[in-house]
């Protein structure tokens, strides 16, 4: 299968490529690089807003990990964040072949709610989603994903959990690891808006989402992924009691709250690694530190 990774070099696309080419996959790179490229991945093309048909015409399968991927970046480029995130995605997605598998990262972040309504709600792929009006990386999720589902050929809509795990190009200020590097290096995890429930995603368990998609067939529509879900500060708890720090609780702040069902993407995956917070934790600083 020939696949076009788009945001090869960025955080989630830097841990694809190592595994689709462990896998033995033909893998092509498109990438701005705006992030850099700690990890020396080859790279192709550039901003996948240039890909003409006929570019698009040879791969069998396209990956869309890119774009404006946080709140704060969308929110310091709004008109960027909706070109990137939906206006020029929509032109990139009506150039692929018919026959051509398109999987994108979407956000489970539209899920969010009030902090008591999450915490005895789980949502699933038929749960509402109203139109946001939090920030323009939301706004414009919701916006493609609207698109997608009722002007466009199937896809593949990935509403992710809050990303977690070690990649060369990493997010440090992720939930996870963040409360991580700093369990283990200063002995001490920060908290904020305590009650808030949060999916996260790790990457292996992404990874093994995505092979699936890949390597059969399966219904196009929108998956939920996610790992696990506690409140923040649960998953403060099981970090620090791993590595013996302390917590320390500050005041609160905008957040999202969400916490996801995820059976259809554990049917479709089988049995995912069952690891504790802890263990994937100790896992997480071990590559850390080696890089």
């Amino acid at each position: 299968m020939k696949v076009l990774l788009v945001g090869g070099c960025g955080y989630i696309g830097s841990f694809l490529y190592e595994r689709l080419i462990e896998s033995g996959g033909n893998v092509t790179v498109s990438d701005t690089l705006a992030r850099g490229n700690p990890a020396g991945i080859p790279v192709s093309y550039g901003s996948y807003f240039d890909l003409t048909t006929e570019d698009l015409g040879r791969f069998n399968a396209v990956l869309w990990f890119a774009g404006h991927s946080s709140v704060p970046l969308a929110s310091q480029q709004p008109i960027a964040a909706l070109e990137n995130n939906c206006i020029e995605l929509y032109r990139f997605r009506q150039r692929l072949p018919q026959e051509c598998k398109f999987i994108y990262a979407s956000t489970a972040s539209l899920y969010s709610r009030a902090i008591e309504s999450a915490c005895n709600e789980m949502s699933n792929e038929q749960s509402l989603v109203e139109i946001p009006a939090q920030n323009p990386y939301d706004c414009s999720k919701f916006a493609f994903d609207y698109i997608q589902q009722n002007f466009l050929r199937p896809g593949y809509c990935l509403r992710m959990g809050t990303l977690a795990g070690f990649s060369q190009n990493l997010r440090p200020e992720l939930l996870f690891n963040a409360m991580t590097i700093s369990a283990a290096q200063k002995k001490v995890v920060y908290v904020r808006n305590s009650a808030a429930m949060r999916t996260i995603l790790f990457l292996s368990d992404l990874w093994s989402f995505v092979k699936a998609l890949l390597s059969q067939y399966h219904p196009p529509g929108v998956y939920n992924l996610g790992s696990q879900s506690a409140s923040i500060l649960g998953f403060a708890e099981a970090i620090a009691a791993w590595w013996g720090a302390e917590i320390v609780v500050e005041p609160d702040s905008p957040t999202y709250s969400f916490a996801l069902d995820t059976s259809l993407m554990r049917r479709i995956c089988g049995a995912l690694e069952l690891r504790t917070l802890g263990e994937m934790s100790a896992d997480f600083m071990s590559s850390f530190q080696r890089n």
